[in-house]
């Protein structure tokens, strides 16, 4: 069987498994990059030059989140369905100040993973759910 994989430029709307999300009537949906091993490299070289002669590890920690902030920033287009009170959040900035890690981590983790992308892309979410009803 072949691997199909994304383009790094292709949005991806991708529904979190986060507290049941992809349970939901009207799911959160995540649009967001499929972020290839290279471009992972990418980052992990930034934070190596940044840290480069930072003997703390709180400042090195510090410089690992700043890039993985930068990296989330840049890979997540929009998000819908996700709410602070009764306003939603849209914006990927405000979105990764506020939600909870793991959600946070599990996007991180389908952003760099195809095969986890792929389980969460909503198209596949879709397929799925009506085969169920």
């Amino acid at each position: 069987m072949a691997i199909i994989s994304f383009d790094k430029d292709t949005i991806i709307e991708y529904v979190p498994a986060y507290g049941n999300n992809r349970d939901s009537e009207n799911p959160c949906v995540v649009r967001l990059k499929f972020v290839p091993y290279s471009r992972v490299q990418h980052y992990a070289r930034i934070i190596s030059a940044k840290a480069k002669g930072a003997a703390i590890n709180e400042k090195i920690a510090e410089i690992a989140q700043e890039i993985q902030k930068k990296q989330f920033i840049e890979s997540v287009e929009g998000i819908s369905g996700y709410f602070i009170g009764d306003r939603e959040v849209i914006s990927s900035a405000e979105f990764y100040e506020t939600a909870d890690t793991e959600l946070i981590l599990e996007l991180i983790k389908a952003m760099e993973s195809q095969q986890k992308l792929s389980e969460g892309q909503r198209k596949n979410f879709e397929r799925a759910f009506v085969g169920l009803s």
